[in-house]
C-alpha cells in the first residue's frame, strides 16, 4: 500500500495535471465526451477516489478534457474495460455497449493526441542464443548448439529479444570467446591427426544402459523416429562435425548387463548409418545371447558389448548425421505370448540406445569441401606469394557479412594482424580459422548497434545497412543476405514498395520458420509445456515412453505456420477447423480413421477442437500434471489472447482445495469454494467463466464428458462479465472471435515487442490500435500485419539516448583473444 508522504504527492501531482489540463482545454461542449465520462464516474468513482485509492488511482481528481495528459493511467483503464475486470464482477456494471462505447471512446481520444509519437528507444543489444544460431549458421555454413557454448539468456514479460535484458559480463565475455573458437575450428576443419572423442548422452550411459525417459538421446524406442530409414524403429540421430577426410570409431552404449538381461531375451538388429547410409549391423540378444550371458557371465557380457565397440567408418569433413536404429518388426513378430494390444505391436521388450561416441580421426586422409568451407574459402592460394591477398578477401568477405555493412579499413585492420600474427606459427588456414575468431568476437557481430541519422526531435533514422538488420533479424532471427545488403548499399531498402517486396520474400523463404516457431512460442508462452509431466498414474498412457508433447508441438507448429504463411485472417487461430494429425495423435484425440506416422492435415468434425483451445499443447500448458486448472487456463486467455491480463494473486491466498476424506468434489465445485471470497471473485468471476469452459478436456488434451473425482457429468456453463452465456469450448471460441479485434491488438502488442527489442509501453498503444485497424482493413493476413510494423516509423527509427546512456550503451572494445 502506498504510504501517507507517497498519496499526498501523488494527489499533489495529480491536481496539478488536472490544473494544467483544464487550463489548456478548450470548453466545446463535446456531449460525447461529457456523457462517457459520466459513465465513468457512476461506475468507477466509487472505489478510484482520493480516499480509497483502488489500484493506486483516482479518477475523481481528472475530466475529460485530462485524459490524453494521463495517458498510461488511461491505458491500463481500456486494458481493464476491455477484460471485463472492471467493473468487477458482481458489482453494477453498464450495459456491455455503453462499456464499449467508453473504451473506444478513450482509445480514440487517446489516439487523436498521439500524432506527435516518439519511436521509443531501444538499448545496445546482443545478439541472444537463437540470434547466435541462426547467424553462424548462415555466415558459416555450420549447425550449432548455442546453449551448450553460451549462458542462458534472460527473459523479460517472456521475450529473448528485450535489450535491457540482453547484458553481459566478464564472464560472458569469456564465453563468447571459447565458443569463436570453437566455431573457427569446427567450420574451417583440421588436418592434423589428432583422434577427439565427443560422447553423446551420458558418459555413465556408456557403461549401463539406464531405463527410458529422461537421458539424452533416449525418448520411446516403439516407434519410427522421422528421419530414420523406413522399416526401422527407435534408436537416436545426432549431428557430429567431422575435423577431416578419414577415419573415425564409433561406440555404443552398452546393451548387455550381467546378471539381468533386459530387453535382450529376444534377437535384435542394430544398424548404424552415416547420412542415412547403413555402414554397420549386428544383432544384439536372442536365444544365444541370453544362454551365454546366463552361463558365462561378465567375460559374455564383455564379448556381447565389444560388437558395439571400436565400430570403424570413413567419413568426409564437415557436419554429417551419425544414427544408430533397429529393424522394425511386425505384429506377427511379436515376442509376447500373449498378444499385444498397444498400437506398436511387435515393439515390445527392445532395447534402447542411451549414448555413443565418437572418436577420429584415426587415420586421416585429406580434407575436402565442406559447406563451410565452401562459404569460407572464396579463393584459396596456389602459392606462398597469393596467400596475403586471398586472406584479406576471405575475411572481409565474412566481416561484412558477420558485420551486417560495409567494413573500412579500421575495422579490418584487428583483423588482418590476427590473421598476419598467427602466421608466423600456423599454415594458411590455421591463420585463417584465427582470424575468424576475431570476427566471431568483435563487439560489431555480438551487438546490433544503431546509430543513423538525427534530426531536430532528437530521433535517429536507421539507415539502409541497419534497416536491413532489423528486417533480418525481425524475420529470420539472423544476419541478412546477400539481396539485402544489395539492396540496402543501392540505398533502395526504404522504400516502402521495396520493402514489401522483401517481406514477401524472406517471409516465403524457410528461414522465416524462426518467425512463426520462436515469436508464436515466447507470445503463447509455450515453454512452459517442457515442465508440465503428466502424472503417470493419472495419465499412463500420455506419460513417460508414450509422452504426447513431441506431437503435440509438431501439431501446433503445422498448424500456425498454415495460417501465418497464408493469405488466411490471423482470427483464423482462434476458429480454424482443421488441424495436423497422425495416427498415434489421432487416437489420443479420439479420431479412428487416421493411419500413417506422416502429419497431414485433417478436418475437424468436433467444434470445440476448432483453434488454437483445442490444441493438446495449450490444453496441457495450461493444466496441473494431476488435473485440469480452469483459473490457468482463463489467465491464459486474458494475458495471450485477450491482452488483459489479471493481477498478481494477492500475498498469502489459500493453496487450491484438493479432495480429501469425505465425497470427491469436481474441480468446479472446489473451485466455487476456493473463491467464495468476495475479494477474490472480483478476478476469478472473470477468469473462471473462461477455463471452467475448456474442462472437458483433461490434463493431456483429451476430451471426457465425466468427471474422473465424482463420476458425475462435467459442467461447463459459465456467465462472462458482459453477461454472455457460455457452455463448452465451442461457444467459449464464438464468444472470443466477439472480440476478434482484442486478439488482433493483443498479436500486435506481442509482434511489436518481438521486432522493437524492448517492451511495448503505454505510449506505443495508439500505434498498436492503428496497426490492428489497418490489418483487419487489408483481410487480417499476417503479411499485412508484418508489412503494417517495418514500415512504421518505431520500427525504421530510434529515439536519441541520454549522454549517460550513450556512454553506457557503446560498443565494448574488442577482446583479445
Amino acid at each position: 500500500m502506498p504510504t501517507k508522504k507517497s498519496l499526498s504527492l501523488l494527489v499533489s501531482s495529480m491536481v496539478g495535471a488536472f490544473v494544467l489540463s483544464g487550463q489548456g482545454a478548450q470548453a466545446n461542449g463535446d456531449e460525447a465526451d461529457h456523457s462517457q465520462w459520466a459513465t465513468l464516474e457512476r461506475y468507477c468513482f466509487g472505489c478510484h477516489n482520493d480516499e480509497d485509492w483502488a489500484g493506486s488511482l483516482a479518477l475523481n481528481l481528472l475530466s475529460a478534457e485530462s485524459v490524453p495528459e494521463n495517458a498510461e493511467s488511461f491505458e491500463k483503464v481500456i486494458k481493464k474495460l476491455r477484460g471485463g475486470l472492471m467493473p468487477p464482477p458482481g458489482e453494477e456494471r453498464p450495459e456491455s455497449q455503453q462499456l464499449a462505447e467508453t473504451a473506444t471512446w478513450l482509445e480514440m481520444t487517446l489516439d487523436a493526441h498521439a500524432a506527435e509519437q516518439t519511436p521509443g528507444r531501444v538499448g545496445l543489444r546482443r545478439l541472444n542464443r537463437r540470434e547466435y544460431t541462426y547467424a553462424i549458421r548462415d555466415l558459416l555454413g555450420l549447425e550449432i548448439d548455442a546453449a551448450k557454448l553460451l549462458p542462458a539468456d534472460n527473459l523479460k514479460h517472456g521475450f529473448d529479444v528485450n535489450a535491457e535484458a540482453l547484458q553481459t559480463s566478464p564472464a560472458f565475455i569469456d564465453q563468447y570467446l571459447n565458443a569463436a573458437r570453437t566455431i573457427a575450428h569446427d567450420a574451417v576443419g583440421d588436418t592434423r591427426p589428432i583422434p577427439v572423442m565427443e560422447t553423446y548422452g551420458s558418459v555413465a550411459d556408456m557403461i549401463i544402459s539406464l531405463p527410458a525417459g529422461g537421458q539424452d538421446g533416449t525418448g520411446s524406442q516403439q516407434h519410427h523416429v522421422p528421419g530414420m530409414p523406413f522399416g526401422t524403429r527407435g534408436g537416436v540421430s545426432i549431428t557430429h562435425n567431422f575435423m577431416a577426410d578419414g577415419v573415425y570409431e564409433l561406440d555404443i552404449g552398452d546393451l548387455a548387463l550381467a546378471r539381468e538381461v533386459p530387453r535382450l531375451e529376444f534377437a535384435h538388429i542394430l544398424i548404424a548409418l552415416l547420412d542415412g547410409k547403413e555402414f554397420y549391423r549386428t544383432t544384439i540378444g536372442g536365444e544365444t545371447d541370453h544362454k551365454w550371458i546366463d552361463q558365462i557371465l561378465d567375460d559374455a557380457v564383455a564379448q556381447i558389448n565389444a560388437r558395439l565397440k571400436k565400430v570403424r567408418f570413413e567419413a568426409s569433413a564437415g557436419q554429417h548425421t551419425v544414427s544408430i536404429t533397429f529393424l522394425q518388426r511386425s505384429m506377427a513378430e511379436s515376442d509376447e505370448r500373449v498378444r499385444s494390444t498397444v498400437l506398436e505391436g511387435g515393439q515390445a521388450r527392445i532395447p534402447q540406445i542411451n549414448a555413443l561416441q565418437i572418436r577420429g580421426p584415426v587415420e586421416v586422409y585429406g580434407i575436402s569441401q565442406s559447406p563451410s568451407r565452401e562459404k569460407i574459402f572464396i579463393c584459396y592460394p596456389r602459392e606462398i606469394a597469393e596467400e596475403t591477398n586471398c586472406a584479406k578477401d576471405i575475411l572481409q568477405d565474412l566481416a561484412t557479412r558477420a558485420f551486417r555493412r560495409p567494413v573500412t579499413v579500421e575495422d579490418m585492420q584487428p583483423i588482418i594482424s590476427f590473421y598476419e600474427s598467427s602466421r608466423l606459427r600456423n599454415d594458411f588456414e590455421g591463420s585463417i580459422r584465427d582470424a575468424i575468431s576475431a570476427i566471431l568476437v568483435s563487439p560489431h557481430f555480438i551487438y546490433r548497434a544503431e546509430d543513423g541519422n538525427t534530426n531536430e526531435n532528437g530521433v535517429y533514422t536507421l539507415n539502409d545497412f541497419e534497416l536491413a538488420s532489423r528486417l533480418s533479424f525481425f524475420l529470420w532471427s539472423s544476419v541478412p543476405d546477400e539481396q539485402l545488403l544489395e539492396l540496402a548499399n543501392a540505398g533502395k531498402l526504404k522504400e516502402d514498395n521495396v520493402l514489401r517486396g522483401e517481406l514477401m520474400r524472406m517471409l516465403a523463404d524457410p528461414r522465416a520458420d524462426a518467425l512463426i516457431k520462436d515469436f508464436s512460442g515466447q507470445w503463447l508462452n509455450l515453454a512452459k509445456l517442457d515442465e508440465i509431466n503428466p502424472n503417470r498414474f493419472s495419465f499412463r498412457f500420455a506419460s513417460g515412453r508414450l509422452d504426447p508433447r513431441p506431437m503435440f508441438k509438431e501439431e501446433l507448429n503445422f498448424f500456425l505456420d498454415s495460417i501465418l504463411r497464408s493469405d488466411e485472417s490471423v482470427v483464423r487461430l482462434l476458429d480454424a477447423d482443421y488441424t495436423f494429425l497422425n495416427e498415434r495423435l489421432a487416437m489420443h484425440y479420439g479420431i479412428g480413421d487416421i493411419k500413417g506416422s506422416q502429419m497431414r492435415r485433417v478436418y475437424l468434425e468436433d467444434p470445440n477442437r476448432r483453434g488454437l483451445l483445442g490444441k493438446g499443447a495449450i490444453l496441457m500448458l495450461t493444466a496441473n500434471p494431476n488435473r485440469t486448472a480452469p483459473v490457468l487456463r482463463g489467465a491464459w486467455i486474458l494475458e495471450h489472447l485477450l491482452g488483459t491480463p489479471p493481477p498478481e494473486p494477492p500475498p498469502n491466498v489459500e493453496a487450491f482445495p484438493e479432495n480429501g476424506a469425505g465425497p470427491a468434489k469436481s474441480v468446479r465445485e472446489r473451485l466455487a469454494q476456493h473463491r467464495a471470497n468476495p475479494s477474490c471473485f472480483a478476478c476469478h468471476g472473470v477468469m473462471d467463466p473462461l477455463g471452467l469452459a475448456l474442462e472437458n478436456f483433461n490434463t493431456v488434451g483429451q476430451f471426457r464428458s465425466v468427471d474422473p473425482d465424482n463420476l458425475q457429468p462435467i459442467d461447463t456453463s459459465g456467465v462472462l462479465p458482459d453477461g454472455t452465456p457460455i457452455n463448452g469450448a465451442s461457444d467459449l471460441v464464438d464468444a472470443l472471435l466477439e472480440r476478434k479485434d482484442m486478439f488482433v491488438q493483443t498479436m500486435v502488442q506481442n509482434l511489436l515487442t518481438y521486432a522493437l527489442g524492448r517492451e511495448v509501453n503505454y505510449s506505443d498503444m495508439p500505434l498498436v490500435r492503428k496497426i490492428a485497424r489497418q490489418t483487419q482493413s487489408e483481410g487480417g493476413s499476417f503479411s499485412s500485419m508484418l508489412y503494417q510494423v517495418i514500415i512504421s516509423d518505431a520500427f525504421r527509427q530510434r529515439e536519441q539516448l541520454s549522454q549517460e546512456n550513450k556512454e553506457q550503451q557503446s560498443l565494448p572494445q574488442q577482446a583479445a583473444l
